[in-house]
């Protein structure tokens, strides 16, 4: 990567802590650095999202959610069911676009503080 790209970079990730912007108009409107780096607008979204900036939450949600919290939204939904649901349905009731398993749900409990399997339901603890 040439000196030049580094700078401006740099200078534009600094501006976008300050203005957040769309992935399309830092596309647009930075279009010969991406092109020199050889990256899509695609490739610009998702290093947008990589970013620690703001701007994330400026974007339709669709464009920025490359890893979403699927901890929360378990939390969420033990809530709304009173504490208790069965984890075949739990399964059902993730976010669109959200695949995963039994097992990977089951890790991710263990890992948390507030869930807990007991059997074949998971449990929001107090």
């Amino acid at each position: 990567m040439e000196q030049n790209s580094i700078m401006e970079i740099a200078q534009l990730i600094k501006q976008l802590s300050s203005t957040p912007k769309s992935a399309e108009s830092v596309f647009s409107e930075h279009r010969a650095l991406w092109q020199s780096l050889g990256f899509s607008q695609t490739q610009v979204t998702l290093w947008l999202a990589s970013l620690p900036l703001n701007n994330q939450q400026k974007e339709p949600s669709a464009a920025y959610q490359v890893t979403p919290d699927i901890a929360a939204h378990l939390v969420t939904l033990l809530q709304q069911a009173g504490g208790r649901m069965p984890l075949a349905l739990v399964l059902k009731k993730l976010p669109a676009g959200i695949t995963t398993s039994e097992q990977q749900i089951r890790k991710l409990v263990q890992q948390h503080p507030q869930l807990d399997i007991k059997g074949p339901l998971l449990i929001l603890l107090n």
